[in-house]
């Protein structure tokens, strides 16, 4: 049998002579890169070509029964998997770069920058960065309710094939989004990685039972059934993990400039209004009033609301500071009702600046505008 490291040689040898100065990285991971390999493991190696180049190098065969996977990994992607960014999961790819072996490097400036990124994402394990990682679950998690999504659809379609494929990919956005809010990934890969999936501290409970209820199911009403669950369960995780990161901001530098926002929307909901277009008056309403719920959150709260939230779950400043809801009466089409709220909204937010004493910004004329300008940036003399 050959020596894996002798085929390695061998491709790192003809890249350098058949592509010379256009390959910055070569390296290899997975099992051999850990000392986990046995005499059946295969070799994954990748480089790092020039933007658009040695695309023809990309090749994947087999000898003395052992497969080889040389492939090419662009710097966008490895910088993208180092920052945990969207795109690629990251508890099985993070592992790709973090523990890969160098092989050949052009120059010291492409080890120095390879060596960044095994160090970047070394440092999104760390508890100064949990802010950074529980962002990304957040984001995540709309992969996960997209393969839910997928799975209904499935259903409905009677798709059984598609929807096996739905439920295998929303459980691996769900360990996804689990792997990011622990701050760890995943050495192996998914046949062996089921271990490190359950060690995880923040984790669902029945975590094992609901991953084979989805991939493993009796029928498509219990695959739903574990998968509606799991994904309640891991947005509740996710929910605890965004409040733990919260950081409350001053009100006047929240609120900054931003009594124009209400002004400009009031004026459009208004308009909307007396053309009586439903979708414009309703559009804005939502706008204007979700801002101002995402602004008073911040400050009371800690956190903006974010796609990832329901706006019942930071609304609850809003109501307390008694400004009015649109929302009801845009939904309705009611304009009169809408006109009539947004103008009280209009005078509460006036109200509500003055006493927390946040600038308007209304001015009159020319010479209050360059007044204006003025005080924001001296002109130097």
């Amino acid at each position: 049998m050959s020596d894996v490291f002798r085929i390695a040689e061998i491709l790192v040898s003809y890249a350098a002579r058949a592509h010379k100065d256009e390959i910055a990285i070569i390296a290899y991971y997975g099992s051999h890169a850990k000392g986990l390999a046995s005499p059946t493991s295969d070799l994954d190696i990748f480089y790092i070509p020039d933007e658009g180049k040695a695309a023809s190098l990309c090749s994947q065969f087999i000898v003395d029964d052992l497969p080889y996977d040389f492939w090419p990994v662009s710097w966008k992607l490895a910088e993208s998997i180092a920052n945990a960014r969207a795109g690629r999961s990251w508890a099985v790819a993070a592992s790709l770069i973090a523990d890969a072996k160098v092989l050949h490097h052009r120059s010291q400036g492409d080890l120095d920058r390879f060596n960044a990124l095994q160090a970047r994402i070394a440092e999104l394990t760390r508890p100064e960065n949990r802010k950074i990682m529980v962002e990304r679950a957040l984001d995540e998690f709309k992969n996960t309710l997209f393969q839910l999504g997928q799975m209904r659809f499935a259903v409905a379609d009677g798709d059984v094939a598609g929807l096996h494929w739905a439920g295998w990919k929303f459980v691996n956005s769900t360990v996804n989004c689990l792997a990011l809010v622990n701050q760890t990934y995943f050495t192996q890969g998914w046949g062996a990685n089921l271990p490190q999936v359950l060690k995880m501290p923040q984790k669902p409970a029945g975590l094992e039972e609901m991953m084979r209820n989805i991939i493993m199911p009796q029928d498509a009403d219990s695959m739903l059934e574990a998968a509606n669950r799991l994904a309640k369960e891991v947005r509740g995780i996710l929910l605890a993990a965004q409040a733990s990161i919260s950081e409350p901001a001053g009100v006047r530098q929240v609120f900054k400039d931003f009594y124009f926002f209400v002004f400009e929307y009031k004026n459009k909901i208004l308009a909307a209004c007396e053309r009586r277009d439903v979708l414009a008056a309703g559009f804005a309403a939502f706008q204007l009033q979700e801002e101002i719920c995402q602004l008073l959150n911040k400050v009371e709260n800690g956190f903006y609301g974010v796609d990832f939230n329901l706006l019942g779950e930071y609304t609850g400043a809003y109501e307390e500071a008694g400004f009015p809801d649109l929302l009801e009466a845009a939904s309705l089409g009611n304009f009169g009702e809408l006109a009539r709220q947004v103008r009280r909204l209009d005078a509460k937010t006036l109200e509500w600046f003055r006493s927390h004493s946040i600038e308007l910004n209304i001015l009159e004329g020319e010479e209050e505008l360059r007044g204006f300008l003025n005080q924001r940036d001296p002109v130097q003399l």
